[in-house]
This record gives C-alpha cells, sequence and structure tokens, in this order.
C-alpha cells in the first residue's frame, strides 16, 4: 500500500511540473504581451532653444500629442537623410541619417545670413566686384561697380539663392568665413564647418540635417527679419542709385502651394544633390539633404505627418 502511495505522489508531482511548464510557454508566446512597433531609429539629442545647445534625451509619450499612430507604416525617403523637428527640439517626428556630415550646398547661406545680420549695418551700401558676379553658380544678375544695400543683398541671396550675392557679403570682412565657424561653435555644431560662403561643393564645408535644423531655427527664431525674407514668394529690388532693377522668384517651388508651409531655403550642387529645408505649421522643421526630387520628397513627408501621426484628441 506505501508502494501505491509514493506512485501515485510521484505521479501527481510529475503532472503538476508538466502543467507548470505548459502556462510558464503560453505566456512567452502570447502575441497579446508583445507590441510590434515599426523602427524609429535611434533617439537624437534635443535641440534646446537651438541656443545653446544642451543634449537631452527624450522619448515619444503616448499620452502626449501629437501621437504616433503605429497603423501607419515607417516612411521611406531616397533621400541621403532627412529629419522633421519641432522647432525648439522637444519632438523629433522623423529621423534618416540626421547627424551624418554632408555637403549640404545653398544651405550653407543660412549660416551667412545669420553672420551679415548680426556684423553688419543692414542699410550700408557695398560696392559689387567683378570677382563677385563672376562667382560659379546660382546668381542674381548684380554688375559690376553696382552699388547696392546690404539689406538687398541679403534679399538676393535668400530668395534667388544667388552666390554672387553671398560672394559679395562675404567679401566685406576679411574674416568671414572665421565668423562662420565662430558661431559654429557657438551653437554646438559639432557635424559643421564652413569654408565658403555659398556652399559650393567642398571636403571641408558640410554639416548634418540636425546641425542645418538648428542654424535654420536659430535663425528664423532670433532674426525675423531674415524670417520674413524666406516666406516671399517674389520681390523687386534696386541698385542704391534706383538705376538697376531685379526681379527676384523664390527657388522654393512649394513656398505657397499649400498653407502648411510657412518658409524654406533651397540648395543644390552636383554633390550634395537637392536639398530643402522648411518651416510648416505646428512648429515643425523638415529637412530632405541629398535628394533627386527635394520638393517631392518634402511634401510626402509633411503628407506622411500628417497621417503618422494623431494631432488631436
Amino acid at each position: 500500500m506505501d508502494e501505491n502511495k509514493f506512485f501515485y505522489l510521484k505521479f501527481l508531482l510529475i503532472l503538476v511540473a508538466i502543467f507548470f511548464i505548459w502556462v510558464s510557454g503560453s505566456k512567452k508566446n502570447d502575441p497579446s504581451e508583445t507590441v510590434s512597433k515599426p523602427p524609429i531609429g535611434n533617439k537624437p539629442a534635443a535641440l534646446v532653444d537651438f541656443s545653446p545647445a544642451i543634449p537631452e534625451i527624450f522619448g515619444n509619450s503616448e499620452n502626449t500629442l501629437p501621437r504616433r499612430d503605429w497603423s501607419v507604416p515607417y516612411l521611406e525617403l531616397q533621400a541621403q537623410a532627412a529629419l522633421a523637428i519641432k522647432t525648439d527640439g522637444s519632438r523629433v517626428y522623423y529621423n534618416k541619417n540626421i547627424e551624418m556630415q554632408r555637403s549640404i550646398a545653398s544651405l550653407t547661406k543660412l549660416m551667412t545670413a545669420i553672420v551679415v545680420i548680426e556684423n553688419y549695418d543692414l542699410n550700408a551700401v557695398v560696392e559689387i566686384s567683378s570677382s563677385a558676379v563672376k562667382r560659379e553658380g546660382a546668381n542674381g544678375d548684380l554688375r559690376p561697380s553696382e552699388s547696392i544695400t546690404v539689406r538687398s543683398l541679403l534679399d538676393i541671396m535668400l530668395i534667388e539663392s544667388s552666390n554672387d550675392a553671398a560672394f559679395a557679403l562675404a567679401q566685406q570682412r576679411t574674416d568671414f568665413i572665421s565668423l562662420m565657424n565662430k558661431k559654429v561653435e557657438e551653437l554646438g555644431l559639432n557635424g559643421t564647418h564652413f569654408i565658403n560662403p555659398d556652399g559650393l561643393d567642398s571636403p571641408n564645408n558640410h554639416s548634418s540635417a540636425l546641425d542645418i535644423a538648428k542654424i535654420f531655427g536659430y535663425l528664423i527664431n532670433k532674426h525675423p527679419e531674415a524670417f520674413e525674407i524666406l516666406k516671399t514668394k517674389n520681390m523687386v529690388v534696386y541698385s542704391s542709385d534706383g538705376k538697376i532693377e531685379h526681379r527676384l522668384e523664390n527657388t522654393n517651388e512649394l513656398l505657397g502651394k499649400t498653407d502648411e508651409i510657412i518658409a524654406g531655403k533651397t540648395g543644390f550642387t552636383d554633390e550634395a544633390g537637392g536639398s530643402l529645408i522648411l518651416l510648416i505649421k505646428n512648429d515643425i522643421i523638415t529637412v530632405v539633404l541629398g535628394s533627386q526630387d527635394r520638393f517631392g520628397e518634402s511634401e510626402k513627408l509633411i503628407n506622411w505627418l500628417k497621417s503618422a501621426y494623431i494631432w488631436e484628441k
């Protein structure tokens, strides 16, 4: 009898062990315990107020609006780098290679504008040199020996992306490039360095999507006069004597196309490819670098943001 009791006790213990093993395995394989979300890449350091740079790690709280709608798949862009970020750096909505150093073409002129506004008298009159007029790349139809205000050159540079205007502005100070790189240090831009004012291709003239977003944010937040220029579709400026007229048309084809796009700056060189930075509604900066279709891919990114995030309760 004792042997029978011992046998049944062993049998019962074996059944209990099997039961617990089965329950444990079921919980591990239960799909309700795992929420699968598309990859969003590494979370970058935040850009706090754009000046000075304060690195922070931040998350995407599911209770904070806008809230990610994970039923919308992650956007695939052909651009070499892309970013969508809150203007104060508190949220990143999209990122692709945002810290990769690369040529940024005429987005360089955003830093040129900062240096000009912070160091020049915008009402001062300068004379255009022959070397400025001959500068490679896009031009604003400036004439040798033409006299024109710094403010008008700033308009031509930012609206028409004029290399001759950028070069003419830089020629007014021998330390202009040093001032650009000094501002780089002040803003904590670890992936940025400049050797020219207009963005012509050079291995030593580079930035990143993250850094250029910070430069753009600083410019439009600190200098409303530049913000107004970057919002302007068309403008007419004159030489200081009123004899030479410059009719300007913004190189940003998306400006005025929809109410969502507020301001922006274009860039293109053979090495950099197409570049575009925009300020859109909801205080978001979008950046597309190294794209064969900068306008189309920027539109894709804007449309994706509208569907991939829940903006209202």
